[in-house]
């Protein structure tokens, strides 16, 4: 089977494709470029991005059995719809949806063009079980036209010469709760070690045993990250699209003891008290009696931080990425 390819913004870094795959865009680079040689466009670079890969995808369409894009990909897929000769079997990627409108009107145009766009892909990735749920509530389609394909990371096997300290550690600001981390592990007997922008966290009432690190490198991220004691995300609730996946897949990879409090999207990868813990959102004090018994507990740690490397070694490592796709492309093309 040959394969079209537009690698995806989150997708893992690959230099050797499968011989029967042609990567024609580098999705993260694209947008780099748009932005670049066309300063003028603004905020609507990623449109014209999006508008120009569509056009190149659908010409060189032909000489392939299907294509594989990620959200720059959306245009393709309506032009598919609008153009539908020739038409490819079309996997959608690494979708990250729901700009914040509050104006009717872009409301429902944003509920009118995003419904077009899925009903136009083939199928369209979610990262977790719940999203294909709260995407088709949302849009009003059905919530077949939605395939869970497990994110995958090329994140570096835990190094051996970063020894074990006394912190916890997590990352991010993208719908995060750190209000809720903040109040559950205020005056423990443990730092907690935050790798985000120190802007992001101005006015807030940051706990004395809170450190913030600021944006640290990726050689510094994965050090400070392995040598935790274990790894602790407050998530926003009320959100469609699950946050924190690729930070928690990735310390999964890295063979670390995870504690998230989103079990609607985190038990797409985590079996809660056997690779993980899964507590209930926004609640401090069940996310404060989570830690504190970890912290009491370190055999506990060290038990679920060793499945955890078991279970995520091969499921969500980056050669499993093309395995997942081609095995969706091949079924869906059989049964047509």
């Amino acid at each position: 089977m040959r394969i079209l390819y537009s690698r995806p913004l989150t997708s893992p870094q690959r230099t050797c494709l499968p011989p029967d795959v042609r990567q024609i865009e580098d999705e993260a680079n694209l947008s780099m470029v748009f932005a670049k040689r066309f300063p003028f466009l603004g905020r609507r670079s990623d449109l014209w991005a999006g508008l120009w890969l569509a056009l190149r995808l659908w010409k060189s369409r032909r000489r392939f059995d299907a294509v594989v894009t990620g959200r720059y990909g959306e245009w393709f897929a309506v032009l598919q719809s609008v153009l539908p000769f020739g038409r490819r079997p079309h996997l959608l990627l690494d979708v990250e949806w729901l700009a914040v409108h509050t104006e009717l009107w872009r409301i429902r145009l944003n509920r009118w063009l995003h419904r077009r766009i899925i009903q136009s892909a083939t199928k369209t990735q979610v990262f977790c079980h719940v999203e294909a749920h709260n995407y088709a509530r949302y849009f009003g389609v059905e919530e077949s036209r939605f395939i869970w394909i497990p994110y995958c990371t090329d994140a570096p096997t835990a190094p051996t010469d970063v020894p074990a300290a006394d912190y916890l550690f997590t990352s991010g600001t993208h719908q995060r709760d750190y209000v809720t981390l903040f109040e559950a592990v205020r005056d423990l007997p443990v730092e907690l070690r935050v790798a985000a922008p120190r802007a992001a966290f101005a006015g807030m009432n940051i706990p004395a045993n809170v450190h913030i690190a600021g944006t640290l490198s990726t050689h510094e991220y994965w050090r400070t990250l392995a040598g935790a004691r274990f790894i602790v995300l407050s998530l926003r609730p009320d959100v469609i699209r699950r946050p924190g996946v690729i930070t928690y897949v990735g310390a999964l990879r890295m063979g670390k003891c995870v504690v998230v409090n989103d079990p609607e999207g985190a038990s797409s990868y985590i079996d809660h008290q056997e690779t993980g813990f899964l507590v209930e959102p926004a609640s401090a004090a069940q996310l404060r009696r989570q830690i504190c018994d970890l912290l009491q507990h370190p055999e506990i740690v060290e038990r679920v931080a060793a499945n955890a490397a078991q279970a995520a070694r091969e499921r969500f490592a980056a050669a499993r990425y093309f395995c997942d796709i081609k095995q969706f492309l091949e079924d869906r093309l059989l049964h047509q």
